[in-house]
This record gives structure tokens, sequence and C-alpha cells, in this order.
């Protein structure tokens, strides 16, 4: 889960979503779906930010490697953990030459691939894999359902597609995550990845399903299920690389993430920041495993 370099790392970590514990279970069986013995040696997490996920992958692999081009975040998650299985190195997600080809059992990318040099990064994944590795991307688009509040729902959702009404700008690759990460999907299928599945959940995430590259749509959440009031949402949305850089260059303008926070809270006719809200985030997994033909 990366972040922009000048990210205050301590908000980042304390206020983004947790990954659920049976996510980690999803992706090794997917891991060892056509292979019972799939190694389970090294894995590496690409744009770790503070390490969020390369600690859960901790407990499963022998050793674990997660890079990051953030030098506070990976401060931050060296800080928090006495793991001595996990190195943290910094590097771009598109240069992984600290890591040996054919090396890597299983690569996995937490809510950062949108971001990616799409073509460059792929390059570099089939290198550095063991001909039976695998490749799991996955995320969520800060999208969220407030079940009891649909109104609020489409207000945050127009937050989020429609930035410049509140004076900011996500940049192209938010909408990459937003799309369910079906770029990747099709970039993958054209270069001969073998076993491709993008399970998505709920079923609104991609609008109408693609026909061309159809997901799998789950009933349960399979990437996050974070539980917030009022009061985290906020914290949440405050901690988003476009409202960052927004408040840095803007000071003296109203902090979109509180504008739409209140403008939410008056659609659901509430005043309480402590209240506990029904969500539903919208959330993408995405794993496969190297061309066949690899060597």
């Amino acid at each position: 889960m990366s972040a922009h370099p000048n990210y205050n790392a301590s908000d980042y970590q304390e206020n983004r979503p947790r990954y659920n514990p049976s996510l980690i279970d999803t992706v090794l069986a997917l891991h060892r779906k056509n292979n019972p013995d799939a190694d389970t040696d090294l894995a590496v997490d690409i744009a770790t930010g503070t390490g969020i996920f390369a600690r859960q992958l901790s407990s499963h692999f022998k050793r674990v490697v997660g890079t990051d081009i953030s030098a506070e975040m990976l401060q931050s998650a060296r800080d928090s953990t006495t793991d001595s299985s996990i190195e943290y190195i910094a590097t771009p997600s598109e240069d992984l030459s600290v890591l040996e080809t054919g090396s890597v059992d299983v690569m996995t990318v937490a809510t950062a691939a949108h971001w990616f040099d799409i073509e460059a990064f792929i390059k570099e994944a089939k290198r550095v894999l063991k001909p039976s590795g695998t490749l799991a991307i996955f995320g969520y688009n800060g999208i969220i359902n407030l079940v009891d509040y649909p109104h609020s729902s489409k207000i945050l959702k127009e937050y989020y597609l429609n930035g410049d009404r509140y004076g900011y700008n996500w940049g192209a690759g938010y909408f990459i995550v937003a799309n369910g990460y079906r770029i990747y999907h099709q970039a993958l299928e054209k270069d001969g990845w073998s076993d491709i599945e993008r399970r998505i959940f709920p079923d609104t995430i991609e609008g109408e399903p693609s026909a061309e590259y159809p997901p799998i749509v789950e009933t349960e959440p399979i990437v996050v299920d974070f539980k917030v009031t009022w009061q985290t949402l906020q914290n949440y949305l405050l901690t988003s690389s476009a409202v960052t850089q927004f408040v840095k260059q803007h000071p003296e303008r109203e902090n979109p993430a509180k504008a739409v926070t209140r403008k939410m809270m008056s659609a659901a006719g509430t005043t309480d920041m402590d209240e506990k809200l029904n969500t539903q985030w919208e959330q993408v997994l995405l794993t496969c495993h190297l061309p066949r033909t690899s060597n």
C-alpha cells in the first residue's frame, strides 16, 4: 500500500483500512491451485508503504521483502515490527534489480498497482517470479456504499469520480483501480499469463460487466471489511494522495475531505461523528501465474 513520498506516515498507518485476515489464505490457495506443492520461500510485497500487508505475509513465508519508493514509509514499516524475516528495500516498482531472476514465489501489490508503469512492472514481475510463481494485485478504490444512507453514498461516489468539483484531481491512476484493475487483466492476458482470475465486490464496482474481461463477482468482501464511523471515514479521506496535495497547495481553502464528510452527514441527517456505519467497500483481487512458456 504505497503512498506519495511526502505523506505523513503515522497518519497513513493509523487511518488506512486493514486487509481481511482471510485474504492471504485466498492468495495462497490460488498460488497452489494447480500445484499443491508450490513453494513459499520468498514473498515480495511491492509498494509496501508502511508494511501492512508484508506483515500479514510473514507468517506464511520463510522470507518477505517489502519494496517502496518512500524512505519515510519504509522506516515506519521497520518501526512497526521486530520480525527479522521481513526486509524492506527502497526501489521503484518498475525496477526490481535488487531481486534475482526467478527467485520469487508470490508477488503482491496492495492498493498501489494503479500508479505503476504497467508494461514496465509486468516485465519485471515476469523476470523475478519463479515458473510456478503467482502475482496477486488487489485493492479498494475508496468508493464506499453506506448501506443505510444511499444519498450519502451518491455524494461520496461523486466526490471520488468528479474530484474537480471539489477543487482537486486524483490523477489518471485512480480510475484504473476504480474500474477494477480491468486494464491489468487485459495487459496480462495479452502478455500470455495464465490462470487470470479477477474477483470484485460488490457487483457495482465496474458498472456494466466487461464482456471481454469479465470478473468473478463475490458475495462477501475479499480484500477489506473495514468498519468506520463518520470520524474514522473522514480521517481515512484526509490521508488520500489528492487531498494531501490539495491542502499543501491551497492551505487557505477548505479541506475537501472535511467538506464532503459534512455534506454526507447533512444528507444522512446526523451530527454524531461516532456513529458506526454499515459499509460495503468496492474492492478487487486479481491473481495470475507466469506464462506457461516462461523459462
